[in-house]
């Protein structure tokens, strides 16, 4: 039989046994002749559990002592316990609803707050009372940050049952390169169908913008379908407006996860560190000298090693074989949509008096009879292969690239003066 361990010390037993001891030694001093008084005063100089306790104290434990015996040496629990003892219960709801609402706020911001609203009285609680409030409901930072609090969201393994029923999007830092004109930071832009662990699309990009999510999804969406929902974090490439027009136009129920919520895009996650231990080793060995070169290979890799691996999360099945076997109602992308067109960025911009128009650092032409105008201008934020605009929400023409040398031909003599 196992020995059972006592190393865990009761701190409210010790304070016991040092308080009988005090008594004891009070007991034993008037059994030998010794005044109560004297014998009190003797032991009130002297230490119990390292701590000096007046006479009036050990009397009190004497008596009660005598009345109780050992048990009645025991520090009393609390009638209040476990209640907030500092804050109203108004008080305590009010800072626990605001904190669910605004998890990302300090201590101090909520407490700014709720005076603010006249539901906390200015200077009557420390911040330590508030900290405590907090933690005792699950929604200090740190339980948040690991996934408690009562408004944690699903905190269960989950798997949807058909593929592109759930997309999870995210992006990562990815190794740099070294090219000739120095060292480019690239950026990976993913995302996995919860179901099948398929990768839609992912590719690398020189830095974390919209645009590098954009193009991603939609040529995740033109080669493996729509999905009904797409999950991502709070970051600035996957809170924009934009993005939000992009999922109501193609049916898309648009999800963000809630601050320190990050594991519950588990699968991406998962997925991130599957590149980073098998993928991008191999470029330390032979190292891509482009963003272009590195995605040709990143591509391979994923389909001809990833999609094909049998994963222990899948019972032994590849993704490219789940993604095939359920995928037989996957909800496609209509010839007919103007899919490019809900994909471009979008833009206003002032028409100058030479009837251009300025974008990415160059001139685009319109029509003269739009000059002074405010026009909306809608192009691929990919290369820019087509730039359109139009007014009030409505595509008029196709902009092109200003080509001062080739207007020079065409000008007349007298849009120039003798001094041109």
């Amino acid at each position: 039989m196992k020995t059972p361990s006592f190393n865990d010390e009761d701190p409210r037993q010790e304070r016991a046994l040092a308080r009988f001891a005090a008594v004891q030694m009070v007991e034993h001093a008037v059994q030998a002749g010794q005044t109560l008084h004297g014998a009190l005063e003797h032991a009130s100089q002297q230490p119990w559990a390292g701590r000096l306790y007046a006479a009036g104290t050990i009397e009190d434990w004497l008596y009660a002592y005598r009345h109780g015996r050992f048990g009645a040496l025991h520090d009393k629990p609390r009638s209040d316990r476990g209640q907030p003892r500092a804050m109203e219960p108004a008080e305590v709801e009010a800072l626990r609803s605001l904190r669910r609402e605004h998890p990302q706020l300090t201590v101090k911001a909520l407490c700014e707050e709720l005076r603010r609203r006249g539901q906390m009285e200015e200077g009557r609680l420390s911040t330590s009372t508030v900290h405590r409030r907090l933690a005792e409901a699950g929604l200090d930072r740190r339980s948040l940050r690991a996934g408690g609090g009562a408004s944690s969201g699903p905190t269960k393994a989950f798997e949807m049952p058909l593929p592109n029923l759930l997309w999870m999007a995210d992006c990562m830092h990815g190794l740099p390169i070294r090219t000739g004109d120095g060292v480019q930071k690239t950026f990976l832009f993913a995302l996995i169908d919860d179901c099948s662990r398929m990768c839609p699309h992912a590719q690398y990009y020189p830095e974390e913008r919209l645009t590098g999510f954009l193009d991603t999804m939609r040529k995740a969406v033109e080669g493996r379908g729509i999905p009904d929902k797409l999950y991502c974090d709070n970051g600035a490439a996957f809170k924009s407006q934009h993005l939000g027009l992009v999922c109501a136009n193609l049916g898309i129920r648009l999800l963000h996860c809630k601050p320190y919520h990050s594991w519950s895009k588990g699968k991406v996650e998962r997925f991130f560190r599957t590149v980073q231990s098998q993928f991008q080793p191999t470029l330390l060995f032979e190292p891509a000298a482009s963003i272009e070169a590195l995605n040709l290979r990143f591509w391979k890799w994923l389909e001809t090693d990833y999609h094909q691996r049998e994963h222990a999360a899948l019972q032994g099945e590849s993704p490219s074989g789940k993604f095939a076997r359920l995928g037989t109602s996957l909800r496609l992308v209509d010839k007919n949509a103007p899919l490019d067109r809900w994909f471009y960025m979008r833009l206003k911009r002032r028409v100058r008096k030479d009837a251009t128009f300025s974008l990415a650092g160059r001139f685009w032409e319109v029509p003269g009879h739009f000059r002074g105008q405010e026009i909306t201008v809608y192009f691929d934020p990919v290369g820019f292969s087509r730039v359109e605009y139009g007014i009030h929400d409505e595509v008029i023409g196709l902009a092109r690239p200003c080509n001062k040398h080739r207007n020079a031909q065409f000008a007349s003599s007298n849009e120039y003066d003798d001094t041109f």
